[in-house]
Order: structure tokens, then sequence, then C-alpha cells
């Protein structure tokens, strides 16, 4: 009889742990991310064409915000994701981009983007001296070989900009940025 105990025990044992699915193993499921999309005053911005890629490169994928100014990329692999949201002039350039780290299996990923009026400004010099140039958000140095571009503000900027071999003389001018252009700013001027 105490035979028959263990045998029925080592029978359920076996059962459990070979014909039961394992409990700890559980299929999570691809990832998802979800972005809203507003403007700088807040409101929702329906329409916005959103790129989702891993490298720049890539054509990625492209989704359109709802009215509600949301955007679902759903089943997703295990990455790290960029995202570019543009209407008309208006892109997330100066926003929230990426998450800033992988997206994980089984879970819905939350991130944001704010559109605003940008233009891009281009610097560059021919000289071969560097040229040091700042204004109220950089403060940089420009080289023949490495020119500045950056996505800015619509709006006006004053940029002051010196030769380093002669620290203290500057020249400031004036810059504006308009909606979807390029700027360009040409060292010396």
């Amino acid at each position: 009889m105490k035979n028959r105990g263990y045998y029925l025990l080592a029978i359920l044992l076996a059962h459990f742990l070979f014909g039961c699915s394992n409990p700890f193993k559980e299929d999570l499921g691809k990832p998802e991310l979800r972005i809203k999309i507003r403007d700088d005053s807040g409101k929702i911005i329906s329409g916005a064409k959103v790129r989702l890629y891993k490298t720049v490169a890539a054509s990625g994928l492209t989704q359109i915000s709802d009215s509600s100014g949301l955007v679902v990329f759903p089943e997703l692999e295990v990455a790290l994701y960029y995202w570019l949201a543009e209407k008309g002039c208006k892109t997330n350039r100066i926003s929230q981009m990426t998450l800033d780290r992988p997206l994980t299996l089984g879970a819905v990923h939350y991130g944001y983007s704010v559109l605003a009026e940008t233009g891009t400004l281009k610097i560059t010099t021919n000289s071969s001296q560097t040229f040091k140039v700042s204004d109220s958000l950089v403060n940089i140095a420009v080289s023949k070989d490495t020119p500045y571009i950056a996505a800015r503000r619509v709006r006006s900027y004053l940029v002051h900009s010196s030769n380093s071999n002669t620290p203290g003389a500057g020249k400031d001018t004036l810059i504006r940025i308009r909606c979807g252009d390029t700027t360009l700013l040409v060292l010396p001027y």
C-alpha cells in the first residue's frame, strides 16, 4: 500500500512537470508605442504625419494622427525607436523624438511630441579660421569642415560671431528663421 502512494505521487509530479505548460514561460506579446501629438499651445493636432524609424536611413513606418492627436504603432520589435512628426512646417524637431530606451515585450509605451513652427539654421565658413558663434541658445565653434545645422523655432535671433584668433572682437547680426525654410549664415560676413 505504501508503494502505491509513492507511485501515485510520482505520476502526479511527472504529469505536472512534463504535461503542463510552464507558468513562468508566458508569451508577453510584441510591444506597442502610442504617441500623442500637440502644438506648443497644448492643442491636439490631428492629421500629422508621424514616421517611426530605427535609423535615419531606414524608411520606417508611417501613421497619421487621429482626431485625438494619437498615433499607434502596434506589434513592434524590441528596439530603440525615433519618430519625426510633421504637419505643414510644424515639426517635433525641438521636442521629444525618442523614448531613449528600447521597447520591452508585452508593454504599451507612451510618448508625446510638441509640434512648433520651425525652420533650419545652417552656419558655415569657407575660412581656415574657426569661428565662435553664440546666441540665446548655443555657444559653438564652426570650422571649415564642420558646419552647424539645427532646427530652430520661427523667430528672430541675434547671433554673435568672432574669429577664435581675435578674442573679444566680433560682430552681431540679426537673423530671421522662417517656417520651413533654411537660413544660411556664411562666416565671415
